[in-house]
C-alpha cells in the first residue's frame, strides 16, 4: 500500500474543485446566447416586415396601376356607347398618325354597326394582362345576343395609360396543345381558340381517315399566330404544318372561338389533304367525270366534319348505302380521266340504274359544264355531253353550242331513274333555273354505255 503525502492530497483536493465550471459563467453564457438569438428573431422579424411591406406596396402599385387601365377602358368603352369621337380620340396615341386615321375608321364602323344591329358595348374586361409600361386588355361586346372579344394593346405615359397599336410581340407565353394525331402551338391570347380547335382536328382525322381509307399519316401540326398578314394555308417547308392567323386580331366569337367559318375553312384544307394522300396526288382531267367525283368527295367530307349538309348528294348516297368504305375504294379506283362508270366497280353492280344512288349534284356540274365548255369553245367535249345517237338530239347540241349560253344557274332539284319506253334507263330530271323557284323545267338524262348523257 502506497502512503500519499498531506501535500499529494491537497493537490488531488484542489484539482477536483478545479474542474467544475463557474455558475456565474455559465449563467452570463446562457445570456448571451439569449441576446444573439433575438437578436437575430429581431433582424428576420424586421426583414420580413420590410419585404412584407415592400410585397404588399406592390400590389397596391400594381391595383392602381390596372385600376387606372381599367377607368381608360371604361372611358373609351363610354365614348364608343356615345359616339364621342373627340373623348374617344383622347384614349389613342402613337408616333404615326396613321393610328388616330385607322382609329377613326373603326370608331365610324362602331356607329353604323349600332344603326344597324343591336349592339352591347358592355366594357366588362375578360382577361388583363400589364407588362410595365404596356397593356393587353380582353374586352367584350355582344352583338345581336352574340358575345365577341376585342383585344386592345395599351402603353402607360406620364399622363396615363393610351390605346396603342397591337404589339404582337405580348401575345402572352408560349403553350402547347397535345392531342392523338395533333399538336397545336399557340400563344396564350389563343388559349380559347386552341382549346377548341385542336380536340376538333383529332375528330376530324379520325373520322376522314376511317372515311376515305388514307395510310398512316404523320401528326398534324397547327401553328397559331398573330400575324394580320397570314392566310389560313400549308405550310410550304412543311406540308404537314397548318398555320392559321389568330382569330384575335379581329373580332372573334366568345362562345364559339371555333366559329362555323373557321371549321368550314379549316375542314376544306383538312380534307383535300387527307383526298390527296388516299388518291396520291390525283390530278383529274377536266371534264371527265373524276374532276367531279374527286371534289364530291371533298365536299362530302367537309359536310361530315363540320355536321353540315354540303349538297354532296351522289357521294352522300353513296356512303349510306355502301357504307364509308365505299368512298376510300372510289378514291382508290380513280384515274385521271375516270368516268362516271367507275361507279360500277366500287357499288358491285352490274349498271349504274341498279345503284340507288343520288345523282341530283352530278347532273348540276353535268348543266354548268356546258356553259363553261361553250365559254371555252370545246365542241368536242361539249358534243361528247350528249346521246348523240340521237339525231335529233345531236343537232340540239350543236344548236345550243353555236348559241350565247344563258347565265343562268340551272340546279337539279329531282332526278329519278325509270326506264323509257324502250325499257332503257333513264332520268327525267326537274331542274330550277335561275334563282326562282318556280322557274323549272325538265332534261332528260340516258344512260349511254354507262355514262349518264343529255337526251333533250
Amino acid at each position: 500500500m502506497s502512503i500519499k503525502l498531506d501535500w499529494e492530497i491537497e493537490a488531488e483536493q484542489t484539482h477536483l474543485k478545479s474542474g467544475g465550471e463557474d455558475p456565474e459563467t455559465r449563467r452570463r453564457r446562457r445570456q448571451a446566447r439569449r441576446r444573439l438569438l433575438l437578436l437575430v428573431l429581431g433582424v428576420v422579424a424586421l426583414f420580413g416586415a420590410v419585404v412584407g411591406f415592400l410585397y404588399l406596396r406592390l400590389e397596391q402599385v400594381e391595383y392602381e396601376i390596372e385600376e387606372l387601365l381599367r377607368n381608360t377602358v371604361d372611358a373609351e368603352i363610354a365614348a364608343l356607347r356615345l359616339g364621342d369621337w373627340q373623348a374617344f380620340a383622347l384614349a389613342q396615341r402613337s408616333a404615326s398618325g396613321d393610328w388616330l386615321q385607322q382609329q377613326e375608321q373603326i370608331f365610324q364602323e362602331y356607329q353604323r354597326l349600332k344603326q344597324e344591329h343591336t349592339v352591347e358595348l358592355t366594357g366588362r374586361i375578360l382577361d388583363a394582362a400589364v407588362d410595365r409600361q404596356r397593356a393587353r386588355v380582353a374586352v367584350e361586346e355582344i352583338i345581336d345576343g352574340v358575345p365577341y372579344t376585342r383585344v386592345w394593346f395599351y402603353w402607360r405615359y406620364d399622363d396615363g395609360w393610351r390605346h396603342v397599336p397591337p404589339d404582337y410581340t405580348f401575345w402572352g407565353e408560349v403553350q402547347r396543345y397535345d392531342g392523338r394525331q395533333v399538336e397545336v402551338r399557340y400563344r396564350s391570347v389563343d388559349a380559347p381558340f386552341a382549346s377548341a380547335l385542336g380536340p376538333k382536328l383529332d375528330e376530324w382525322l379520325t373520322t376522314g381517315c376511317a372515311a376515305v381509307g388514307c395510310p398512316s399519316i404523320p401528326a398534324v401540326m397547327v401553328e397559331i399566330i398573330p400575324d394580320a398578314g397570314l392566310t389560313l394555308s400549308w405550310s410550304e417547308a412543311n406540308p404537314w404544318l397548318l398555320q392559321l392567323p389568330s382569330p384575335y386580331l379581329e373580332r372573334a366569337r366568345s362562345d364559339q372561338p371555333f366559329d362555323l367559318e373557321q371549321q368550314f375553312a379549316v375542314a376544306g384544307l383538312l380534307a383535300e389533304r387527307l383526298v390527296n394522300q388516299a388518291t396520291n396526288n390525283l390530278q383529274p382531267v377536266y371534264p371527265a367525270d373524276v374532276y367531279h367525283l374527286r371534289s364530291a368527295v371533298v365536299n362530302w367530307l367537309v359536310g361530315r366534319f363540320v355536321q353540315m349538309n354540303t349538297n354532296s348528294f351522289l357521294v352522300a348516297s353513296l356512303a349510306q348505302n355502301y357504307g364509308d368504305a365505299a368512298i376510300g375504294r372510289l378514291l382508290q379506283g380513280m384515274q385521271p380521266d375516270s368516268s362516271i362508270e367507275i361507279l360500277n366497280a366500287v357499288t358491285g353492280v352490274a349498271s349504274l340504274e341498279q345503284a340507288n344512288l343520288d345523282w341530283r349534284d352530278y347532273l348540276t356540274w353535268r348543266l354548268a359544264t356546258e356553259n363553261e365548255l361553250i365559254q371555252r369553245r370545246d365542241e368536242a367535249n361539249f358534243v361528247a355531253l350528249y346521246d348523240t345517237r340521237d339525231e335529233r338530239v345531236r343537232e340540239l347540241a350543236y344548236q345550243r353550242f353555236a348559241a350565247t349560253p344563258l347565265n343562268l344557274q340551272k340546279v337539279v332539284v329531282s332526278a329519278p331513274v325509270e326506264q323509257s319506253a324502250d325499257g332503257l334507263p333513264q332520268i327525267r330530271a326537274v331542274v330550277q333555273v335561275g334563282e326562282d323557284a318556280a322557274s323549272r323545267e325538265e332534261i332528260l338524262f340516258r344512260l349511254v354505255d354507262g355514262v349518264w348523257k343529255r337526251a333533250s
